[in-house]
């Protein structure tokens, strides 16, 4: 229950919910978390509710997307890439 109550992943959440909110937690800690928050997941959510948040995931950056991807060897292809990312809007090609 530490990791729910880190500053560093939820700064801007009041309080989670490890069942309803899921997907976000799981999303937080792929992207912002340390060792001792991914044993935690993996304890809670179990490999296959890990890996189904991080093929469904649009919240993971670039560099954390590829190190997972890595981690748990998955197909770049199988995996959603984050669409804000892949285009520029009409501001920035002025």
């Amino acid at each position: 229950m530490q990791t729910l109550m880190k500053k560093s992943l939820f700064w801007d959440v009041a309080k989670v919910d490890t069942r309803k909110n899921e997907k976000f937690i799981i999303e937080r800690i792929l992207n912002y978390g340390d060792e001792e928050d991914f044993s935690w997941a993996l304890k809670i959510y179990g490999d296959k509710k890990v890996k189904a948040a991080l093929l469904t995931s649009r919240a993971l950056d670039n560099k954390s997307l590829s190190f997972w991807r890595q981690y748990f060897n998955l197909d770049q292809n199988k995996c959603l890439q984050n669409q804000s990312t892949k285009k520029q809007g009409w501001f920035w090609k002025r």
